[in-house]
């Protein structure tokens, strides 16, 4: 591409270190995924048995089903680096991987004299993807598509022999994330555009040549699906993930807001970001629309089509649409010569809008902001999971089984397999959409009805920072049969009444944990949570104490006094 007018080196270097300062701003983060626990987990059983497990080990539940484990190299991975440097490590790798991402897309259609161009096009790719990235194999997968898009750019160009990079990384794409079936979709992509091409016109015995070589390299892809532990079973596996997924209500039956719809689900500072990059790049391809390279216009439809239809896809259509944004703005750019004059200005402006969400990430304020529970530091996320609750259940023993949501199944499996198999986790190929269903926990009706299947000892509820588990505390205090005997401002265990366990007195001194004096929004989750619960078990009256201690730190707080009058009101009722 051409030059693009002057700006300093200086400030080109300005720019690169403030996209730098933004991925350890967004990446730098403890570590708060459900599905890092059993993953964790399973990557020392490998590590110990030296074997790939076939059947569930975890569950009681569904035990012994068939389990077809294509994570088993990224949970390898996970062990090694926390056998290397605990949950600290881990976390670090979710910053490498971002890392990883950049430094792999960065150069894609890159002009060297437009670098404003490339920093905003991949700070918007953060700002899209950055909620995806934790210890969970999607960060590789992110990472390995960026490898095939980088390999797949450079073929584009060179139509060199190193395009068959490609499967070499998806021998290790296969082994690590169901996303797998992307690399292949990439390259059948850009070989349905050379087929096209080469049909079009001359030279045709250039064009031939590069047919048969990426379709030799979108063949081997194919047959490298089938290098792993469960050969036809794991290389089929992403159709069997479309067919779990199904259609959007049973989708939200499920709780798992990554697989809902992108349009109407996406908070409003996630569907802005979506929109404008959506925007953007159409706009690229629009305004360069005769010579848009005709990949770029395929790749482009597709991923759009994936992430309108499931939040989780939004990061993957950001990594994949970056460069084609970069290179066909640049394109068109490079025919409007006028606005080189204006390189400087938007080099400044491009910086001072990359600073802002750095600034916001670094103080802990980017992600609480759209409703995620990340902080910046490492190790894992204080009460993301129930830490505290299951430190009770060590020491205390209470009586198998334990009823629990999904979400806390994974941790269970770190902290107390094989003492107590858990009822379910986040695995929907272990238990099909059908069984995933019926052990949904959502009220006491849900509860009895599992309770009678597999009779319950001990039920662990967490209640935060969804507050959906309302309906089951209050039947659980409700009945006679439970006792109420831990609580803190996340979790709250009940054990059966006849198990000997003595029951928690919420009148007395210190039965909450004092706050930490941050007066930060995790203060204020805290109040609000613990005001969520007692008002869940008619204690109106210590619920208004929790609301008043809010307001009390927190004057502005949504929805405050509205909240106030009701518990008041209740409270003298």
């Amino acid at each position: 591409m051409k030059g693009a007018g002057p700006v300093s080196r200086p400030l080109d270097l300005l720019l690169w270190a403030g996209l730098l300062a933004l991925v350890a701003a967004l990446g730098l983060n403890q570590i708060s995924s459900f599905d890092y626990w059993w993953m964790l987990r399973t990557g020392q059983l490998i590590a110990e048995t030296g074997a790939v497990p076939r059947v569930d080990p975890y569950t009681y539940s569904a035990l012994g089903a068939r389990w077809i484990d294509i994570h088993w190299l990224h949970q390898l991975g996970l062990w090694g680096l926390y056998r290397m440097g605990g949950h600290t490590a881990v976390g670090i790798w979710q910053f490498v991987a971002m890392l990883l991402v950049v430094a792999l897309v960065a150069p894609l259609g890159r002009c060297p004299g437009r670098s404003w161009l490339s920093v905003a096009a991949l700070a918007l790719m953060l700002l899209n993807a950055a909620f995806r990235f934790s210890p969970r194999p999607e960060s590789s997968s992110f990472v390995l598509l960026a490898g095939v898009l980088a390999l797949l750019d450079r073929f584009e160009r060179t139509g060199d022999a190193r395009v068959y990079g490609i499967v070499v990384l998806q021998l290790i794409w296969v082994n690590t994330h169901g996303l797998f079936a992307l690399g292949i979709a990439l390259c059948g992509i850009h070989l349905a555009a050379e087929l096209l091409r080469a049909l079009g016109g001359a030279p045709q015995g250039l064009r031939t040549a590069r047919v048969r070589r990426l379709g030799a390299v979108t063949l081997l892809a194919l047959l490298a699906a089938l290098a792993n532990p469960n050969g036809l079973d794991a290389a089929l596996y992403p159709l069997q993930q479309l067919g779990m997924i199904g259609p959007v209500d049973t989708r939200a039956a499920f709780g798992i807001a990554e697989l809902l719809p992108a349009i109407g689900k996406l908070t409003p500072i996630k569907l802005a970001v979506f929109l404008t990059t959506a925007g953007f790049s159409a706009a690229a391809l629009a305004l360069n629309w005769r010579r848009v390279p005709l990949a770029d216009l395929l790749v482009w439809v597709a991923f759009l089509y994936l992430a309108l239809g499931a939040i989780r896809n939004v990061a993957l259509f950001a990594i994949v649409v970056t460069p084609i944004l970069v290179r066909n703005a640049n394109a068109w750019l490079d025919t409007r010569p006028g606005f080189a004059a204006w390189s400087r200005t938007a080099s400044l402006v491009v910086l001072a809008l990359v600073l802002v969400p750095t600034w916001d990430a670094a103080r802990g304020e980017f992600y609480p902001r759209d409703g995620l529970l990340k902080r910046p530091g490492f190790g894992a996320t204080p009460w993301f999971t129930p830490d505290r609750a299951v430190d009770w259940i060590e020491e205390n023993a209470p009586p198998g089984r334990i009823a629990h949501t999904m979400k806390t199944g994974g941790y269970l499996t770190w902290r107390l397999y094989p003492d107590y198999p858990v009822l379910v986790d986040g695995r929907l190929e272990v238990f099909g959409v059908e069984r995933f269903r019926q052990l949904l926990i959502r009220d006491g009706k849900d509860f009895a009805r599992l309770d009678a299947e597999f009779g319950f000892g001990t039920a662990l509820v967490r209640f935060a920072p969804k507050k959906n588990a309302g309906p089951l505390i209050t039947w659980l205090h409700a009945n006679r049969d439970w006792r109420l005997v831990y609580l803190d401002d996340f979790d709250a265990v009940f054990v059966r009444a006849d198990a000997g366990h003595t029951e928690l007195d919420l009148d007395a001194p210190g039965a909450f944990e004092a706050l930490d004096g941050s007066g930060d929004w995790f203060d204020e989750l805290r109040l609000r949570n613990r005001t969520f619960f007692l008002a869940s078990i008619g204690r109106f009256d210590l619920a208004l104490a929790a609301w008043n201690q809010l307001l009390a730190l927190f004057p502005a707080a949504e929805n405050g006094r509205s909240i106030h009058a009701w518990l008041e009101s209740e409270s003298r009722s």
